[in-house]
């Protein structure tokens, strides 16, 4: 996600009804030159304006891949959460390999409103992120052989606070790794977290679009 391919994505979201979209720049996509990342982040900011907007980000830290310089990525994770305070749309979160400075950069913002996404850290990490206001989401990965650290963190999430994706097209669950991720594979993820949650599945799932829908549509977004 990025704000080049940003149109694409308002497309799909105009063409299809209940469809919304985010505004952002991906933390392995902020490498730039010198001084035009303040241009680059005054188009999310532009973008954010668009009432299909729902959220901002995706955003975060990315220590696993490195593409992008760290300071820059901390900067850049910055200004989104500080779009998201401003704006009062939900942040989505990408960490990789950064928990702790991820959390810090968080606290330390005013931003408390958001989805640390396709979680893969363990329950400290998960009860940190509850305690700052945060919903935590679920992909495939927690399917797969020892990720006991995820399914730790899935067991004490609230119920109100979980949400459930694929990722797509990457992270296909256990029943189908190997093919390429799409969204109707969620109900393989939905069917594992809820026999691990000891959870009826309508029941979960019900609870899940439920959060889904308080967090990325239950708030009017203020004017920029």
């Amino acid at each position: 996600v990025n704000e080049l391919d940003f149109e694409k994505r308002l497309e799909l979201a105009e063409a299809v009804e209940g469809l919304y979209l985010s505004a952002g720049i991906h933390p392995s996509s902020t490498v730039v030159e010198n001084g035009v990342w303040e241009e680059r982040f005054a188009e999310v900011i532009s973008q954010a304006k668009h009432p299909l907007v729902s959220a901002i980000g995706e955003t975060g830290l990315d220590f696993f891949r490195d593409y992008a310089p760290r300071k820059l990525q901390e900067k850049a994770f910055r200004c989104h959460l500080d779009l998201a305070a401003d704006t009062g749309l939900p942040v989505i979160i990408h960490n990789r390999a950064a928990d702790d400075r991820v959390l810090a950069l968080v606290e330390e913002s005013s931003c408390r409103r958001g989805v640390f996404h396709c979680f893969s850290s363990d329950r400290n990490a998960a009860d940190k992120a509850l305690a700052l206001g945060f919903h935590i989401s679920f992909a495939g990965n927690i399917t797969y052989k020892n990720t006991e650290k995820i399914r730790e963190a899935a067991l004490m999430t609230p119920s109100e606070r979980l949400l459930i994706e694929t990722d797509s097209p990457y992270l296909s669950p256990q029943s189908v790794r190997g093919r390429t991720n799409h969204p109707g594979h969620i109900g393989y993820t939905l069917e594992f977290l809820a026999d691990i949650r000891g959870e009826g599945a309508e029941e979960l799932a019900a609870a899940t679009v439920e959060n889904a829908n308080q967090l990325f549509r239950g708030q009017q977004k203020k004017i920029l």
